[in-house]
């Protein structure tokens, strides 16, 4: 089943500070919304009486650095610039981003703090409005499962360190969710018949894709193998297959020679899928017969032999496998659209205030 069914709903709005600053609900409404919001502090939104006079909300002196202001919170423009020029600087330095998107790239990431600090501080001020609390036990509960979302050898703290994630942040994604559980309340889990007419509806989501199970030997290119070397390599993989083909066992044979780290399981790459491995390898994993031993197949990476031990056609899961994930899906894509209602709710009664640039 496609990874999409399988989101963690409780993972995305613990970091929604993380999420914020991505972009996240950047909705059709928001963008229109959006082009209400003041530029120039010239006007405000409509939920700001239309009779205040220009010039009461007129640029004033000590409005310099304010970049924008939310129901009276405001974001100065050295903040952003300083944040900008590090993630700008950490881009550079990794050679993420070719020099004639640098302008580009700023124009973004001002446009992610800015959608970022109007949705941290309207969600905030609605969980104050609402008296909504996070516990000591369930900020605890949203760090472990961060945690355990983690690989072994990454902390919590490198994360969240990396990420600008603060325990206030975790504190506000949490009270985001209950305030989606409010608002959503006995509507989340979906019935039977519309879990059933999902599963008939979208049959291209519950497919388990076509898949090989295969093992190979690899002879792996090196930095600055010439045609001779190649040659020499050729013939030592060629040498070997033959050995196979005469009935040596492969495991045997991997284990001894090939370059590969799956020589420890004899080869054993375990089973893919398409798009998981490079064109040449994939083309002839997927149409070799099983159990044959195929022809040298050359990639990028060096001569490999490839045995297909096992090949599944792709075939639908029966509706009581997926049944469970399928609840999930749907549960998490309701409460996304209520928390996207909510933001774009907020957002339009809200006073923002744009200063120029």
């Amino acid at each position: 089943m496609k990874n999409r069914i399988n989101k963690n709903w409780s993972l995305i709005f613990t970091l929604i500070a993380f999420v914020v600053m991505t972009g996240y609900g950047n909705t059709e409404e928001t963008k229109k919304d959006a082009q209400k919001t003041v530029v120039g502090a010239k006007q405000v939104q409509s939920a700001t009486p239309a009779s205040v006079p220009p010039a009461a909300i007129a640029k004033q002196p000590d409005t310099d650095d304010i970049a924008i202001s939310v129901e009276g919170k405001i974001l100065k423009k050295s903040e952003i610039e300083k944040v900008v020029k590090e993630k700008l600087n950490a881009l550079k330095g990794k050679d993420q981003i070719p020099a004639d998107k640098i302008k580009e790239m700023r124009v973004n990431i001002k446009k992610q703090m800015v959608d970022g600090f109007i949705l941290r501080t309207l969600m905030s001020n609605e969980a104050e409005r609402r008296k909504i609390k996070a516990t000591d036990k369930e900020i605890k509960m949203a760090i472990d499962e961060i945690k355990a979302s983690l690989p072994p050898d990454r902390t919590v703290e490198a994360f969240m360190k990396e990420n600008k994630i603060s325990r206030e942040h975790i504190i506000l994604g949490i009270k985001v969710k209950k305030m989606v559980q409010q608002d959503l309340g006995k509507k989340a889990k979906p019935s039977e018949e519309e879990i059933s007419k999902f599963y008939n509806e979208n049959q291209e989501q519950v497919i388990k894709p076509e898949s090989v199970h295969v093992r190979h030997i690899l002879i792996l290119f090196a930095e600055g193998d010439d045609d001779k070397v190649k040659a020499e390599k050729k013939a030592k993989i060629e040498f070997l297959r033959d050995k196979l083909v005469n009935g040596a066992d492969f495991a045997e044979i991997a284990r001894d020679n090939s370059d590969c780290p799956s020589k420890e399981n004899g080869g054993d790459l375990g089973t893919m899928t398409k798009g998981q491995t490079v064109q040449p390898f994939e083309e002839a994993a997927f149409s070799q017969e099983i159990n044959a031993i195929g022809p040298v197949v050359t990639t990028e990476f060096g001569y490999h032999i490839i045995q297909v031990l096992e090949h599944n056609l792709a075939k639908s899961y029966p509706l009581e496998e997926v049944k469970g994930k399928i609840s999930d899906f749907m549960e998490q894509k309701r409460k996304e659209e209520v928390f996207a209602a909510l933001a774009n709710k907020l957002r339009e009664k809200a006073k923002i205030v744009i200063y120029e640039n």
